[in-house]
């Protein structure tokens, strides 16, 4: 009876023996899951579930757990009263994702900002943006440039940005650089009716060398215009400017504006636009400076102080006059030539209103009672009197004016604007 119930003993001890090495053999102790996953499980360490599930459990509370971040984590899960080692893995395995967003540059311009040209980026995990295997662009044409996204956990995705590729080559443009002349002692304006303008580059740099000209001693000297672009293309241009001693009766220039602004203030009004305030001004000098054919002046402040004292003046001494009234009012303007002439010179004025050029004449013209006002180049080339035009002038000297006329908005008799 003794030896029967050991034996019993020893089987059932046998049978749990291989029960429990059963059970444990259902764990496994490693569990990889892919970042950004469902929570994980319990369940997830064993093959089957255990027999007797309520004897396991586990120190980690599974459910605090962050499946978007990356990491290992060691825990204990103990099954029937063994403590078992135990490790989850969240890994990162899948590359980011992202699109290239088109570009278009100049080729000198240094490439942009990698990851200012790539979107819809999605990853687990922050991405940096980098370029990789950047094509010679400096011939310009289009190009698929590589964009490298690398995601924390060190994978990699390869993204093709477009890029279209300008090579400027065209060198700008300066307009309106004229022989100067100055009396010693006055003030010289040497950027004065300059403009500079650029297929590409909507602000050319312009730089005015004067390093050879002596404003205190008489001569000629040169002055030299450099523009350039942002692709470094340059254009010069070279005038002369002719310094003298002021000449016998020379009015200074703030004399002729003090008797300028005491004119513009009686015919403008607080509130007035540019281009309000410049009819009103080419209008004022076509019916009050009365044409003469001669006049005696040996400079431009000369002309004008006369015109504006005497009230008498030729095409000279008008367009001076409404130079001098619209530098007053801070309206920028130029001086045109005519060329080439044949018998007798003219004078008109050049005016900038409303970010555009206009041809403005106020000088009397026999057989015709008005005047010219915001005129394109081809409207002041279009008009013809008698047979003739007379106002030929080197137009690539000049910024190019305005093509669409406003002749219509002007009310010409009664030196107004009409209403739109």
């Amino acid at each position: 009876m003794i030896a029967v119930t050991a034996l019993l003993v020893i089987l059932a001890g046998v049978r749990g023996y291989l029960f429990f090495k059963d059970e444990n053999g259902l764990l496994k102790n490693e569990v990889t899951i892919e970042a950004g996953s469902a929570k994980p499980e319990l369940s997830m360490f064993f093959e089957q579930e255990p027999a007797i599930p309520g004897l396991v459990s586990s120190n980690l509370d599974f459910d605090s757990v962050n499946t978007a971040l990356p990491q290992t984590i060691n825990f204990n899960i103990s099954i029937y009263g063994k403590n078992n080692a135990c490790k989850l893995i969240i890994a990162d395995t899948v590359p980011p994702a992202g699109t290239g967003i088109a570009q278009s540059i100049f080729a000198c311009d240094a490439l942009p900002d990698a990851a200012g040209c790539v979107t819809g980026i999605e990853d687990i995990t922050d991405v940096t943006v980098t370029w990789k295997d950047v094509p010679d662009m400096s011939s310009g044409g289009s190009f698929i440039v590589s964009a490298l996204l690398t995601d924390g956990c060190g994978n990699e995705t390869v993204v093709g940005v477009p890029f279209e590729v300008t090579k400027d080559s065209s060198a700008p443009v300066i307009k309106g650089a004229q022989d100067l002349q100055y009396y010693i002692g006055d003030t010289v304006s040497y950027r004065n009716g300059i403009s500079v303008t650029d297929d590409y580059d909507t602000a050319p740099s312009l730089e005015i060398n004067t390093d050879n000209v002596i404003l205190t001693e008489e001569g000629t000297y040169e002055v030299v215009y450099t523009a350039r672009d942002f692709s470094g293309n340059e254009a010069s241009e070279t005038v002369s400017i002719k310094v003298e001693k002021k000449p016998e009766g020379y009015v200074e220039p703030e004399v002729v504006y003090a008797a300028a602004k005491e004119i513009l203030d009686e015919i403008t009004e607080p509130g007035m636009t540019e281009e309000e305030i410049a009819l009103q001004i080419v209008w004022w000098c076509r019916y009050n400076i009365h044409f003469i054919l001669r006049t005696y002046s040996n400079s431009w402040t000369e002309a004008a102080y006369n015109a504006f004292k005497t009230r008498t003046g030729n095409c000279f001494s008008t367009a001076y006059a409404v130079k001098a009234l619209l530098d007053v009012a801070g309206i920028e303007n130029m001086i045109i030539e005519r060329y080439p002439y044949e018998t007798a010179t003219h004078f008109w004025n050049y005016v900038k209103l409303d970010g555009q050029w206009y041809h403005c004449d106020a000088t009397w013209r026999e057989g015709y009672d008005s005047y010219f006002f915001m005129y394109t180049t081809k409207e002041l080339l279009d008009f013809w009197q008698g047979g003739w035009n007379g106002f030929q002038f080197k137009q690539d000297k000049f910024p190019e004016s305005a093509t669409k006329s406003v002749q219509s908005r002007i009310d010409y008799k009664n030196h107004t604007f009409k209403d739109e």
